[in-house]
């Protein structure tokens, strides 16, 4: 092989090189601007506490005739990041603010950071009579005699991707159900991030934006008659970029 030919076969090789470092660099670029764009309307990361332990604004609402259920604030012991803890022993209840301020079609987006160190054992989703989560995220509209949420879960045996809808109290809350996690996630007890577009979940199964939006953070043993416990160390709702809201 001469010497020019050499040169041209390296020569390519390299501005090829060039060229998909470039691309990925303004890739890169495109999506750090996407997401300077966007902002979060609304946050809680649990640092203001109320009396009992629990965050400000919030209150608990727990299911009569089932057992005890706990929420609380606690502090991470490496960080010292405050977070909420929730502990269920064969009991059902949620943790429940009102969220202000927060237009779904600009402010489409949900994202939290959660973990389970304990997952009700036998718990599925899919069955009525097993339906149990250490945590699950609502977010609903209505009151209690017509409730209608997307619910975001960390389930046992359902399997990830699954979705499905649910009825409680005798048809008066209706709810979309999305498991994100399950037991392959709960191993270590890691931390994870997640993010939806609730306004998107919840136009597809209701056919409409909620006005008001009530969060609800639950946790649930009731039906296997089991314990479990889950922590969420910040939950916020944020806004589309400029380029989202044009498509």
């Amino acid at each position: 092989m001469n010497l020019r030919k050499l040169f041209f076969i390296y020569g390519s090789a390299l501005v090829m090189v060039v060229v998909c470092v470039a691309v990925l660099a303004v890739g890169s670029e495109r999506l750090l601007n996407k997401e300077a764009e966007r902002t979060v309307e609304w946050k809680e990361d649990f640092s203001k506490v109320a009396k009992n332990d629990l965050p400000a604004g919030w209150k608990v609402q727990k299911k009569p005739g089932t057992g005890p259920v706990t929420f609380a604030v606690e502090k991470d012991a490496k960080g010292g990041e405050p977070f909420l803890h929730m502990e269920s022993d064969k009991g059902s209840a949620s943790l429940i603010t009102k969220v202000k301020g927060i237009d779904p079609e600009k402010t489409p987006f949900i994202k939290w950071k959660w973990r389970v160190t304990e997952l009700p054992e036998g718990g599925d989703g899919r069955v009525k009579s097993k339906d149990d989560q250490a945590i699950g995220i609502y977010v609903g509209t209505g009151s209690m005699f017509n409730n209608k949420s997307v619910s975001y879960r960390w389930d046992t045996d359902t399997p990830k991707g699954a979705e499905g809808n649910a009825v409680y109290g005798g048809g008066s809350v209706k709810v979309k159900w999305f498991t994100l996690r399950n037991r392959e996630d709960a191993k270590d007890g890691a931390w994870y991030v997640e993010e939806r577009n609730f306004a998107e979940d919840f136009m597809k199964a209701w056919g409409f934006y909620p006005e008001t939006i009530i969060l609800s953070i639950s946790c649930n043993s009731q039906y296997t008659g089991t314990k479990d416990a889950a922590d969420l160390g910040w939950i916020e709702f944020m806004s589309s970029s400029k380029e989202e809201e044009d498509k």
